[in-house]
């Protein structure tokens, strides 16, 4: 397992010089830079290939890799002209991602109702398909996270099961749908295989502590290479001491 830093509102003012930085010095291992927010580290669906190189060449020349790109584009539109859009700004991200020497790319869903629950998945479905074809000879990995009304396992799992390719998977959002009884294995049991990265969040809260642990010793279990990103969202004074203690915690669920 290694660990990532996401900028979601911890780093959301952060210039990329400084998420780098702090990130090294509190013993994460890459970034996973959010994407469509506005954020300031400069990495955008939209971002001009003029400065592409440049923000390659600071992540390069820190002790940090790129976990991941993750972009916030989703296919859950009725408009087909809106999903095909998404799909494109993927493909963009997805080609930013080789450059930049990354190999994984996070989408989102994300929401239906019960009138159009099929009609999403099906619509997620082909999207993915299509971006993970693109993706395959990139050597780049696309993965739908478990978000929105794809956090519950069934969905999410017609999904992987309707795209059927190597290179598409999840990222689990510690969202613990099924869970309800203290063990997470009504859930890992299905998902566990798919999982590309976890997303954690207020780990030390007593409420999923033990479902974290758990987390984390079957990870440990199966061999889980991917990234362990932290997405706590702190905002108070002092990131820096808050974010080498989430490693620390990382590091003690391991054991």
């Amino acid at each position: 397992m290694k660990w990532a830093l996401n900028t979601y509102q911890t780093c959301q003012d952060w210039e990329l010089s400084r998420i780098l930085e702090v990130a090294e010095a509190t013993g994460y291992h890459g970034v996973e830079l959010l994407m469509d927010y506005e954020q300031k580290h400069g990495f955008e669906w939209d971002t001009p290939e003029s400065k592409w190189q440049s923000l390659k060449d600071q992540v390069d020349a820190s002790g940090v890799v790129i976990s991941s790109l993750t972009s916030c584009q989703n296919f859950h539109s009725q408009n087909a002209d809106d999903r095909a859009e998404n799909v494109r700004r993927v493909k963009r991200v997805i080609d930013m991602t080789r450059f930049m020497g990354c190999a994984h790319v996070r989408v989102l869903g994300d929401r239906f109702d019960d009138n159009t629950r099929d009609a999403v998945v099906g619509y997620v479905i082909d999207a993915l398909k299509e971006l993970g074809e693109y993706a395959r000879p990139k050597s780049i990995t696309v993965s739908i996270e478990m978000h929105g009304s794809f956090t519950h396992p069934q969905p999410a799992m017609e999904v992987i099961k309707g795209v059927n390719l190597s290179n598409v998977g999840f990222v689990f959002n510690s969202q613990f749908v099924g869970c309800e009884a203290g063990s997470i294995e009504p859930l890992f049991s299905q998902v566990a295989p798919h999982l590309t990265a976890v997303h954690t969040h207020q780990a030390e809260k007593p409420e999923t502590f033990e479902l974290y642990r758990q987390v984390f010793q079957w990870l440990k279990r199966i061999g889980f290479e991917g990234y362990i990103s932290n997405e706590c969202a702190y905002r108070g004074p002092d990131p820096e001491k808050v974010l080498a203690l989430y490693v620390a915690l990382f590091k003690a669920f391991v054991g």
